[in-house]
C-alpha cells in the first residue's frame, strides 16, 4: 500500500511540476497572440489569468495539504518501528552479554 501511494505522489509531483513550467508559458503566449489579434482584450486576459492562478493555488493548496498529512503519517509510523527495532537489539545485546558471561 506504502509503495503505490509513494508511486502516486510522484507521480503527482511530476505533473504538478510539468503544469508549472507549461501552463504559464502557453498562457502568456495564447493571451499575446489574441491581444495582438484584437480577440480580447488586455483586460479580459488579465482577469482569465487572475482566476486561472486563484483556482491552481487553492488546488495546489489542498493537494499539498493531503499529502504532507501522509508523510508525516508515513514518518510517525517508520519513526515508531525505528524505536522497536532499537529496543530489540538493546535486548538481544543484552541477552548476549549474559550468555557471554556465562560461558
Amino acid at each position: 500500500m506504502d509503495d503505490k501511494k509513494n508511486q502516486i505522489i510522484t507521480e503527482q509531483v511530476e505533473r504538478w511540476d510539468l503544469y508549472a513550467r507549461l501552463t504559464p508559458t502557453a498562457f502568456l503566449l495564447s493571451s499575446i497572440i489574441l491581444i495582438i489579434f484584437d480577440i480580447i482584450d488586455f483586460e479580459t486576459a488579465f482577469y482569465v489569468g487572475l482566476v486561472g492562478f486563484a483556482i491552481t493555488a487553492v488546488v495546489w493548496w489542498w493537494w499539498a495539504i493531503f499529502t504532507i498529512k501522509y508523510l508525516i503519517t508515513t514518518l510517525n509510523r517508520a519513526s515508531k518501528n525505528l524505536q522497536e527495532v532499537n529496543q530489540e537489539v538493546k535486548a538481544i545485546t543484552q541477552e548476549v552479554k549474559s550468555i557471554r558471561d556465562e560461558s
